[in-house]
């Protein structure tokens, strides 16, 4: 936990977030405080601005945590600006050119968060702090699990989802370990398999190094398990059925019956079992390879226990939910997913912060108002 030092009207001020660890009410600034998110304002700064002077009133990073702090205290725009403290306001440098304090109104963070960002910009955030998790955390277990997003009973757009018995609509997120990487938006009856494409094609962006990926039986289909362990170099551990089956074709003797079937190709049933897997599923093999996953994952006898790492989605979902507002109740159809995606974000910048201060549980936030 480093010393943060201020100069402020020329007087020097240090704080660390150590002073305030194990202390109840605990202003959410202060975290906010030892945020460094220098490198993800000047990429705002450098694609959602013109190059004018006159758009830098305020500084960018400064909005930033000025829209976590919204979100984290579930206020409008205008009652956010109006809860601050001059201390508070200090703690998030909202300061002009001569150290006076100068706030925005609940109209500029408005037009900051939904017109300037927007959801384009919300998701590129989103990607440099992924980034960054993966370089502060030590966990190799990625899982991905979709949630409800709880709409009004009386909302027109959204589906009522017999299963969760409620109108809703869906957020799909990936974690590894405890710590959220992405977020998908659909409606509330949107199957979850088709959604991971996406999350394979982020992943695959980010390059983590990974030891398992759990999902649940939503997501079982031979092309999910192929796509995976060839983009990602993963045999995913997903739920299986009770009435699961070993599949004929995923055999190794069927492997190596289309390996000498297509040596035209280059295919060698001599060859090592990795290169056959990877030959099969580049000559429109992929099923093939799918099935063969499956089976492994049905003869293995330490399979329960992996897949039990995918309980880590459901205590992520609750807590989340806690935290946050994480839901489409009193929004607008056109404003949900920009808001969802917004909460989303502002939970993995509050992570980051305490990841960068070493904080020993970095979901934690209990302490702060």
């Amino acid at each position: 936990m480093e010393d943060i030092c201020t100069v402020y009207k020329g007087v020097l001020f240090e704080d660390s977030i150590r002073n305030y660890v194990g202390k109840d009410n605990v202003s959410i600034c202060r975290l906010l405080h030892s945020l460094n998110i220098d490198d993800i304002a000047q990429h705002v700064e450098n694609n959602y601005y013109s190059n004018k002077d006159w758009h830098f009133k305020y500084r960018v990073s400064s909005m930033i945590k000025l829209t976590i702090v919204m979100c984290f205290r579930k206020l409008s725009f205008d009652k956010t600006i109006s809860s601050l403290t001059d201390e508070e306001a200090l703690l998030l440098r909202f300061v002009n050119t001569n150290d006076d304090i100068s706030m925005p109104t609940g109209a500029t963070l408005h037009h900051f968060v939904k017109y300037r960002l927007g959801e384009n910009g919300f998701r590129e955030i989103m990607q440099k702090v992924a980034s960054r998790i993966l370089d502060l955390t030590s966990s190799k277990d990625l899982k991905t699990d979709s949630t409800p997003i709880e709409a009004s009973r009386y909302d027109k757009h959204s589906d009522y989802n017999p299963h969760y018995n409620c109108k809703m609509d869906k957020a799909h997120i990936t974690l590894i370990g405890t710590c959220p990487l992405y977020m998908t938006y659909t409606k509330g009856l949107a199957h979850d398999s088709p959604q991971l494409e996406q999350h394979i094609e982020f992943l695959k962006r980010l390059n983590p190094e990974v030891d398992s990926y759990a999902l649940d039986g939503a997501y079982d289909s031979f092309t999910n398990y192929a796509d995976i362990w060839n983009d990602l170099n993963v045999n995913p551990t997903i739920s299986l059925p009770s009435d699961a089956v070993v599949s004929e074709e995923g055999r190794i003797e069927r492997i190596n019956h289309w390996m000498n079937k297509m040596w035209k190709s280059g295919g060698d049933p001599h060859f090592p079992l990795n290169r056959k897997l990877k030959f099969l599923y580049k000559h429109g093999r992929s099923k093939q390879v799918g099935m063969y996953l499956r089976n492994q994952n049905m003869e293995d006898a330490e399979f329960q226990k992996k897949k039990g790492t995918r309980q880590d989605c459901e205590r992520f979902h609750k807590h989340v939910k806690h935290i946050l507002k994480f839901d489409v109740r009193s929004i607008r159809k056109g404003s949900r997913e920009l808001y969802v995606t917004m909460n989303f974000v502002v939970y993995q910048l509050m992570l980051i912060a305490n990841l960068q201060n070493k904080v020993k549980n970095p979901n934690s936030f209990a302490n702060y108002v």
